[in-house]
This record gives structure tokens, sequence and C-alpha cells, in this order.
């Protein structure tokens, strides 16, 4: 006794026969099969199965087609019906025992051929069964076949259309698998000529020729690399390679993608070059500004010798030592490596070093520069320069009236945005202050202006002992 089988779904199946006998005897085996899981439409014709077929063609997983009909005979009906429904499996029940015809049958896309009277409800249902099985298996198939298709065709586009050139080589012998157009026409060289040569070809020097010495591969994305390549015509080609190492067909291939570095790399070495030109010219005009200004501190030197009066004489030292302080910055930047700021300590000692000249201060008046590595921008730079000047020429020309031994001292630091700097001496202090503010001297007035020239808060505390300036501003 055969077994019973049980469907998990209801099978819709369409049975193409016109004796009404056999057509029973499909139900009856079908029904013992599978009792709950199989639904049967009967049409005594190809050409009713075709209407059936138009209006309820999705609905139905198999047919079952006997091959002498009133309006078909032989495999006509099943070549009509195959064509018109390629999805829907035909498992095919006939009297005639030809092989000729069941190998026909089969070849042209039957999924099974039985013999009437040879097989009972079991082999029945299951040549159906595994009818419908088999179709669902190729119709899956032949999706994934589809998918892969338009995926490759979808990453060969990507592939010959990447604006970069991508180069597929063996990693064992270097021979190049496959290019994409842009490696052609950045190298020059046609598609079957660069599929005849290996990758370390296109290396110019040293390079050439093995791989091993130029790339150090590991499976997966590596590191991007910069080497020379060359072109058809010998040009020197600078390359940027990003290599991708996996298996491909059970060999080991690489994938390298190409960046051309050329231009990139001329632009900025001209850029490097203008740059260079530019400091160049830069450091030739502080050159210029600082020697003009020189020549102007000198002749108030040279007038200063010559005037008889000694205010006029004082006024001409002040004015030298002025100018001096803004050839310096001048100096600075000329000799500096960084042409957009300065030292300070170095500034600091020159500048002092002329106030000392100038006034004839001797050693007895000592200086404390506490400035640490602090650098000042250009525009920063100057009045600073020149605040400091006003206040040590008159620490120079006052503080030390009385006493002969003395120290004036500049500190400055720098934190969370702010630049404090404290310049003073130990002297007298300026006992009629209020007088001499009242008086608004040059002085003076320069370092107020040169505080508000750097939006600086000015602090003057001149009680005895000494003199001291105190300026913050933001650096």
């Amino acid at each position: 006794m055969n077994a019973r089988v049980v469907s998990v779904r209801v099978k819709q199946i369409l049975v193409v026969e016109d004796n009404e006998d056999d057509s029973r005897l499909f139900e009856i085996f079908l029904k013992e099969a599978d009792p709950s899981g199989v639904r049967l439409k009967h049409s005594p014709t190809v050409a009713d199965a075709l209407e059936i077929l138009k209006d309820q063609g999705e609905e139905i997983d198999c047919i079952l087609l006997d091959l002498t009909l009133p309006d078909s005979f032989g495999l006509d009906g099943f070549e009509m019906i195959k064509k018109g429904f390629p999805k829907i499996p035909i498992v095919i029940c006939s009297g005639t025992q030809d092989e000729s015809v069941a190998m026909e049958a089969l070849q042209s896309g039957g999924q099974d051929y039985l013999i009437k009277g040879k097989f009972d409800s079991h082999l029945l249902f299951r040549s159906i069964l595994y009818a419908i099985e088999r179709q669902d298996m190729l119709s899956k198939l032949e999706e994934q076949a589809f998918l892969i298709k338009e995926n490759e065709k979808r990453y060969r586009l990507i592939f010959e259309h990447n604006p970069h050139p991508i180069v597929l080589y063996n990693y064992d012998c270097e021979g190049i698998l496959d290019l994409n157009q842009e490696t052609e026409r950045i190298y020059g060289f046609d598609r079957e000529e660069l599929l005849h040569m290996k990758f370390s070809d296109l290396f110019i020097g040293a390079f050439s020729g093995d791989r091993r010495q130029y790339m150090a591969l590991h499976n997966g994305k590596n590191i991007p690399e910069t080497h020379v390549h060359r072109s058809k015509e010998g040009t020197p080609l600078l390359m940027e390679i990003t290599s991708y190492k996996f298996q491909l067909e059970g060999k080991e291939v690489v994938l390298a993608i190409l960046v051309d570095m050329t231009k990139w790399k001329q632009s900025e070495d001209n850029l490097i070059q203008s740059l260079r030109d530019k400091e160049a010219l830069l450091q030739e005009i502080h050159h210029r500004v600082k020697n003009n200004l020189q020549i102007m501190a000198s002749l108030l030197n040279l007038q200063a010798n010559y005037a008889k009066n000694k205010e006029v004489t004082r006024e001409l030292r002040d004015t030298e030592s002025r100018i001096y302080s803004m050839s310096l910055v001048h100096n600075e930047l000329y000799n500096s490596k960084s042409l957009a700021e300065i030292g300070l300590g170095s500034y600091v000692e020159k500048l002092l070093d002329n106030l000392w000249n100038v006034y004839g201060v001797g050693p007895e008046i000592g200086r404390m520069i506490d400035v640490g590595n602090l650098s000042l921008a250009v525009e920063k730079a100057l009045p600073i320069g020149m605040m400091i000047n006003e206040i040590a020429t008159n620490s120079i020309k006052y503080a030390y009236s009385e006493k002969k031994k003395g120290q004036f001292y500049i500190k400055a630091k720098s934190g969370n945005g702010i630049f404090y700097l404290e310049v003073g001496d130990d002297g007298k202090g300026i006992p009629d202050y209020p007088q001499i503010e009242a008086k608004e001297t040059l002085g003076l007035q320069l370092i107020r202006i040169l505080s508000k020239q750097l939006k600086a808060k000015l602090d003057i505390n001149t009680s005895a002992p000494g003199t001291r300036f105190q300026i913050e501003f933001e650096y």
C-alpha cells in the first residue's frame, strides 16, 4: 500500500484529457495521494486549456497532458502550451509507449513522461510534485543567472567608465588580465598591447621587472603607494597606486586603481616655486625698507651731532631711536625663516642694545629680559617695539638721574589667547606724573595711541620705586 503524501499547500493541477475515464482516474489517484492538497481543473482540448491558462495561468502549478486530443496529436499540443506558458511544468501522460516521442518531449522541456496503466497514485503524485519543484528550482536559477548577468554588466560599466586607470593582474606572474579604457588613454598603449605586458613593465627605473621590490602586497586593501610609471612614448607618469589582493577563480590576483598625480605634482612644484619667489621678493622688500629707515636714522644721527641746541639734539635722538625700532622689525623679518612672525627675545635685545648705544648708557644700568620663546606677528611686533622704545627711552633719561645704578626689565607671557607684557625700571618713579600726563608729552601720546591700535588694556604705575607699564591684549 502506498504511503500518503501531505502537501504543504494546495496544488492547482490542470488535466488536459478528453477521455473522461482517464481524467476521473487521475483525479482518484491524486486525491488518494493527497486528499486535501490537490485541486484539479479539467480541459478536453488544447484550445480549452489555453483559454483556462490565459485567465488562471498564475494559479496553475502543473499541467497533466495527454498527447492524443481532438485538436492536437503528438507533441503539437505540448509545444503550443509550452510556448505560451513556459514557466508552468508539464507532465505528459500518454497511452503511447514510444521512446522517441518521450525523449523528444523531455528534451523540449517536459518534466516527465508517464504511460497510462503503468503508474499508481504515488508515482503520479510524485511525478507532479517533482515537476513543480524542478520548475521552481529552474526559475530560481534563471533568476539568479539573470541577476548575476546584470551585476556583471553593471560592474563592467563601472569598471570601464571609472575616471581612473584600473588594472587587474596576476599576482604570481604579473601578467595583466584586464584593464579599463582610461588605462589605455593615460598610458597610450592599446588594449591588446597591455594584455601582453606585465604590470611591472609600466614602471620606470630599478623597480621595473621585480614587483616585490616596489610593492609589499597582502590580502585585502593595501596602503596607497606612489611610483613613477612610463607612457608608451616614455613620458614619466607619477601614479598613486591603491591595490586590492584577493582570490579570483582559484588564482591570486591584484586589482590596482591608479591615480595620475603628474599634473598635480607639477602644479604643486609650480606653486612651491611661486611661493619661494614671493618669499624672496618679500625678503627683498623688508631688506630695502630696513635700509631706507636706517639711512633716515643715520641722517638724524648726523643732524644731532651738528645741532647746538640740547633740546633739538634730544628730540633728534628720540626720533632716531623710534625709526630704528621700526627698521629693526624689517631686519628681523628679513633674517627670519618665517616672514609672518619675529622672535620677541631677539628683537627686544637688539632694540635695547641700540638705545643703550644711542644714549651712551653703561653697564651700571642692567637689563633683564624674560620673554621666553614668544613670537609676534608683524602687525603686533611694530607697535610693541615702539612702545618698549618709548618706555626704555624715558627710563634712561629720567629714572636714574639721582641714582647711578639700576635695572630695566621686560617680561612677557601668553595664555588663553591673551598676551601679557610688563615693562619697567627700579628708578625713582614719576612723582609729578599727573602734571606730565596733563601736558600730553609725545612719548606718552605714542604709548597710548599704540595701545589703542593693539586694542590693549594699559595700566601705568609711577609710584617709587620705579615705573611700571602693563599691557594686555588678545593674542
